[in-house]
């Protein structure tokens, strides 16, 4: 992607960001809602954590990629920290990567990743989004690293049809290989609740750079709500060309302490 069309595509971030915005004052969770996760979906949540509270969000992940390569991860820990009415932080810890390629086992650390501000955008009505601008720090193995430190923006959003089906999804731009390149990534979702503690969602992603193949994926899931403030996930998908994972399957558990400050 070249730097002419990451201009534009920065110009279209900032003009939804200014079509969302309608002057009022966006507001997080509250303590007493339910716990909203960015797991088990590729789209982050729009809403932000209730100012005070602190949020685990914790997987693991089975894939297997093509040409007989396998891969195993885990805890793909998010942190989540509400720090005001409308704002959090968030990053994702390093995580445990063992892949077979071969008939031989390697095992690998990923980067700090992520490490970012999300911010909940004034909307009003049915929809909610929010913005989020993080990086990504080269500590982890060289092979699964974006390549130097990264930055990342991302815009998830969310339209509730009614009370029990949302549609939505996510733009994420991401300069990777030490700022030689440009990633985007489109997202779209359609959820359903299923009675007041489980819902279930169907994803399409992908993945666009300029100096390789796109990735296409189709990402089922669902969650469970154990407690107000207990979920957990299990989710599955498989790749729509080569580039792109065979099939992959994963659970997930989080939860969420309330009232740190």
């Amino acid at each position: 992607m070249t730097n002419i069309a990451c201009r534009q595509w920065l110009s279209f971030f900032s003009a939804i960001v200014i079509l969302l915005f309608d002057g009022s004052i966006a507001s997080a969770a509250d303590p007493s809602d339910d716990i909203d996760t960015n797991r088990p979906s590729f789209m982050f949540s729009p809403i932000v954590l209730p100012k005070g509270s602190l949020q685990l969000e914790n997987g693991c992940l089975d894939s297997g990629l093509r040409r007989g390569r396998l891969g195993f991860d885990l805890p793909e820990t998010q942190v989540r920290i509400g720090l005001a009415r409308s704002t959090e932080f968030q990053v994702f810890v390093p995580n445990y990567v063992l892949s077979k390629s071969g008939g031989e086992f390697s095992s690998a650390v990923t980067d700090i990743s992520e490490i970012g501000i999300k911010q909940q955008l004034p909307t009003s009505g049915k929809l909610k989004a929010a913005i989020i601008a993080s990086v990504s720090a080269p500590t982890g193995a060289r092979r699964l690293s974006l390549g130097g430190t990264s930055g990342i923006l991302r815009l998830p959003y969310l339209y509730a049809i009614n009370d029990r089906w949302c549609v939505g999804g996510m733009q994420s731009l991401l300069l990777i290989d030490h700022g030689h390149a440009v990633q985007w990534r489109p997202d779209i979702l359609l959820s359903r609740n299923i009675g007041p503690k489980a819902s279930a969602f169907l994803e399409y992603a992908s993945s666009f750079t300029s100096s390789s193949y796109p990735l296409n994926v189709i990402h089922f899931g669902g969650v469970y709500k154990l407690a107000r403030c207990q979920q957990i996930d299990a989710h599955c998908g498989f790749g729509l060309n080569q580039t792109a994972p065979s099939a992959f399957v994963g659970a997930g558990y989080s939860f969420r302490v309330d009232g740190l400050f």
